[in-house]
């Protein structure tokens, strides 16, 4: 009888110490902020710091009018780092803008500062945009969805980063944001 309790106390152990357990897949960036509200300031600070490019730089951003506004950093060294070149801010306005309206859903337009510039695009114009060049794009509340959200960023983030890096692509979006000069 102790054979077989002794038995039976090792398979038990042994089975136990066998069984795998699937490794839990890692969350991107990206994935607990879906579905953010313009008026949350805590989750719209987390999609500009953790998934916007050089959101390092940033110094502050604005809800005012329910647009979300990014203001980046005015200094030599943050804008001579990241935004050297005119290509480096072009991508990170577009890149920006299209994971902002993703994200972002219920805010009306998506505006950028850097280095005294503005940029600024409604909703409207940039999800027409987006539905353009992507025929799965969640629609309407459809954004706030986060299993659609998550399915349609996975298939398409690398995608909107190369449109971001692609120098006809960032000329013919930026085309349709209002830019003005800040005093």
């Amino acid at each position: 009888m102790k054979k077989i309790v002794a038995t039976f106390m090792f398979c038990s152990v042994f089975m136990t110490g066998c069984i795998v357990q699937t490794p839990e897949v890692e969350q991107t960036t990206w994935e607990p902020l879906i579905g953010t509200y313009v008026g949350d300031a805590m989750s719209v600070g987390k999609v500009a710091n953790t998934v916007f490019f050089h959101g390092d730089t940033i110094d502050h951003f604005d809800v005012r009018g329910e647009v979300l506004r990014v203001i980046y950093k005015n200094d030599d060294q943050a804008l001579s780092e990241w935004f050297s070149s005119s290509i480096s801010k072009d991508k990170a306005i577009v890149y920006n803008a299209m994971m902002g309206a993703i994200l972002v859903p219920n805010a009306k337009g998506y505006g950028f500062e850097v280095d005294g510039e503005g940029y600024e695009i409604s909703r409207d114009v940039l999800i027409d945009e987006m539905e353009n060049l992507f025929s799965t794009i969640p629609k309407g509340n459809e954004f706030f969805d986060k299993t659609k959200v998550k399915a349609f960023l996975q298939a398409h983030e690398q995608t909107i980063q190369q449109y971001a890096v692609d120098s006809d692509y960032q000329k013919a979006l930026l085309a349709k944001f209002t830019i003005s000069k800040s005093g």
